[in-house]
């Protein structure tokens, strides 16, 4: 697996995880509301921020979008006035920004249409978020490929052959593309998120960064994902599970978010390969581990013999495995019971 640069991080198997909170449409179209999910996502670790956007009358057809919207989470009375009620200005979303790049965290969204592409391509959006239902528009997927910066798409649902037309497509536009694992159930249960995707997407497609869109309501299972090599991961998060809205409940709040992020850090951390004893083990170690002693005084001349010798702690002197070594060999010069042996004390020593 290669390596990729989002907004100047570089991320994938050398580098720590790169988490992409999302905010989704959790701000409940109050731009106050984002800006305090932004600064959760901050302060909790996380790398990036994102939220989504749409053109409701070109994504819906007429008659879906006109449709009534009897909801408990409904904003308006029909769907699309619903979700053009959740929608941005461009004027907020450079408000947005400009409070992203006060706080130090990178601000995305993920364009669901043709019109939002452009809209987000106007204030300059460091890459893109692909959702999982965008697969299937290849028109979407070209013109995000055609902008030239880096790509994030998640795959739920997708088959085999899916997640292949995707990866050509972007390919043959020189285009970088990060792979996110997902199941787009919301949540999915512990036993539909088949983490050994994510083996077979690393297997199939080993040029490519791969990660995690972790629609599942704990924080553990993205431990399990890091193990097997995500490196990106993406996660919904909310200011309160109680608020209005269908993703609040199976979305993080801070304290969640927080752990989130510091465990996988943590993971990261824990990862690399190092050579063994650790300064932390000496100590350990010492007094664990076993040496060669002797079970009485040994006169200069005298010739060991496996009564003489006995392996105890703590670890001075001669490494336990040289019991067999030592048996026969010829005293040089005096040795005290249970003194630390060295090899000058024996004749032939080392």
């Amino acid at each position: 697996m290669t390596n990729a640069v989002l907004d100047g991080i570089s991320v994938g198997p050398d580098y720590p995880p790169y988490v992409i909170a999302e905010g989704g449409s959790n701000h409940m179209g109050d731009i106050e509301e984002c800006k305090r999910l932004m600064l959760m996502a901050h302060d909790a670790g996380a790398q990036a921020f994102k939220i989504q956007k749409r053109d409701n009358k070109t994504l819906y057809t007429e008659e879906f979008y006109n449709s009534a919207y009897n909801s408990e989470n409904a904003y308006k009375s029909t769907y699309g006035a619903h979700r053009d009620y959740l929608e941005f200005s461009l004027g907020q979303f450079l408000e947005l920004q400009e409070y992203a790049n006060f706080l130090g965290i990178t601000f995305i969204a993920t364009p669901f249409d043709l019109p939002s592409v452009d809209f987000l391509e106007a204030i300059d959006v460091p890459f893109y978020k692909v959702a999982s239902g965008s697969i299937s528009n290849p028109l979407l997927l070209r013109k995000i490929a055609s902008i030239g910066v880096p790509v994030v798409a998640s795959f739920g649902g997708a088959t085999p052959e899916e997640v292949e037309r995707v990866v050509l497509l972007f390919a043959d536009a020189g285009t970088e593309l990060i792979l996110l694992h997902c199941v787009a159930g919301y949540p999915p249960r512990p036993e539909e998120l088949t983490l050994e995707t994510i083996d077979l997407l690393r297997e199939t497609y080993p040029d490519h960064v791969v990660g995690f869109s972790d629609h599942d309501d704990g924080i553990s299972m993205a431990l399990v994902a890091w193990a097997k090599g995500a490196r990106v991961f993406e996660k919904h998060i909310t200011n309160s599970h109680t608020n209005k809205g269908t993703d609040h409940a199976f979305s993080l709040e801070y304290m969640g978010l927080r752990s989130y992020t510091g465990n996988l850090h943590e993971a990261g951390r824990a990862s690399p390969y190092q050579k063994q004893p650790l300064e932390s083990e000496r100590d350990p170690l010492h007094k664990m581990r076993s040496s060669v002693y002797t079970t009485r005084d040994i006169a200069a001349g005298e010739i060991l013999t496996a009564a003489d010798l006995i392996l105890k702690s703590p670890a001075d002197g001669l490494d336990g495995w040289e019991y067999d070594n030592l048996i026969g060999r010829t005293v040089r010069e005096p040795i005290k019971k249970e003194e630390p042996l060295s090899w000058q004390k024996f004749e032939g020593g080392l």
